[in-house]
């Protein structure tokens, strides 16, 4: 961090100007140096180089550029660096950005140009960071080597009141038009002193289940159609079920699948197959038919997940139209009841107190006059 200064008026960040508390800043020079020291003891293998907004967008990523110009070429440094380009910087930084990072990236924080409206009076969505990225995507593409290779952003996620599906939109266009490496998924937490600190906070299993979607996304390759059945009509994921689970039971008419048959963008459809898992099964199945659920085991199949949705020789997979019944949705009606047994009176011993029965005081210390000590216990 080369100063934790900040201008801005984010209404959920630690360093904004709402939160009153001593700053620090690095020179340009002595964070060079002290990285070059730290990268000579093998106590790092990289750097990771952001700040708050010191004046403009541009004058603050101009000084990142300077640190970043010394660790290349002063101390030949040859490895990653992950450079952050501030809100609203000018092309001619974003462009000598690009000549020395490793990645790029601009924290976008909210998926709507409304969520930022409400976040911050000072940025615009628009014009101070979906601009920057369209400008590094047109370098990017350039694909010239030793320049940077990739750019990633993150989302807060909660503090604008967002849904799901506006997290997923966004994402989808940093991926789909201009081939983003990551997004990543912070959950809101309320910082005291911001706009933001009477707020609720953001519940890590939302930020799992949208990391989970981002998988589908980028990995599994799941496309709009298929990936908007994991949403309820508020736009909101689902709690109790991942996304894959949920896309599955809304296309009951598929499946069971022919485990031998089956080709690897179905079997990435499967809960409990993944694409290694898959990709053992391709390879399986050239030699020999697949009959056991021991062979899909050893392949990495899970069959708790993946038994209603697969078939082969000699398994029962479910009916499709059974499938909403099966393990992923049924749910006890009210708890199994709990048995208390009641200890026979003969069997009762004595407290280190010398009454009948061990108080819960005398359970800790042993003894009467304690500060824990309330009496006999009932017996």
């Amino acid at each position: 961090m080369f100063t934790d200064f900040c201008k801005m008026d984010c209404h959920f960040c630690p360093n904004s100007h709402w939160v009153p508390r001593k700053r620090f800043s690095f020179k340009v020079d002595e964070l060079a140096r002290t990285f070059h020291e730290m990268e000579k003891r093998h106590t790092v293998a990289g750097l990771f180089l952001s700040s708050g907004v010191a004046g403009s967008g541009s004058k603050t990523t101009e000084k990142l550029i300077k640190v970043v110009d010394l660790v290349r070429n002063k101390y030949d440094f040859k490895g990653y660096i992950h450079l952050k380009v501030m809100p609203g910087t000018e092309y001619e930084y974003v462009e000598q950005a690009y000549r020395l990072g490793t990645r790029l990236s601009v924290n976008l924080e909210t998926p709507t140009v409304e969520g930022m409206r409400r976040l911050s009076r000072m940025k615009d969505l628009e014009r101070d960071m979906l601009s920057q990225m369209h400008w590094m995507d047109g370098l990017l593409r350039q694909n010239n080597p030793g320049r940077a290779v990739g750019q990633v952003t993150q989302l807060v996620v909660g503090a604008a009141d967002e849904t799901d599906w506006d997290v997923y939109q966004r994402m989808a266009q940093l991926y789909g038009q201009w081939n983003f490496k990551r997004v990543y998924y912070n959950p809101f937490i309320p910082i005291r002193y911001t706009p933001l600190e009477d707020h609720e906070p953001t519940p890590i299993w939302r930020t799992n289940r949208l990391y989970q979607v981002d998988w589908l996304k980028r990995i599994y390759r799941y496309d709009d159609e298929e990936i908007r059945h994991a949403y309820d009509p508020a736009g909101f994921l689902s709690l109790e079920d991942d996304p894959k689970t949920v896309i599955a039971l809304s296309n009951v008419d598929r499946f069971p699948l022919d485990i031998n048959e089956a080709g690897k963008p179905d079997l990435l459809r499967v809960p409990g197959i993944g694409p290694t898992s898959a990709e053992r099964i391709i390879q399986q199945r050239e030699r020999h038919k697949i009959d056991t659920w021991r062979d899909l085991q050893a392949m990495g199949v899970v069959k708790r997940r993946a038994s209603p949705f697969v078939s082969f020789p000699g398994s029962a997979a479910a009916p499709a139209k059974q499938l909403k019944l099966e393990l992923f949705k049924e749910r006890p009606s009210e708890p199994a009841p709990v048995k208390v047994s009641t200890p026979r009176p003969e069997a009762a011993t004595a407290a280190p107190c010398g009454q009948v029965r061990s108080c819960s005081g005398c359970a800790l210390y042993g003894a009467p006059g304690h500060p824990g000590y309330r009496g006999l216990m009932a017996a």
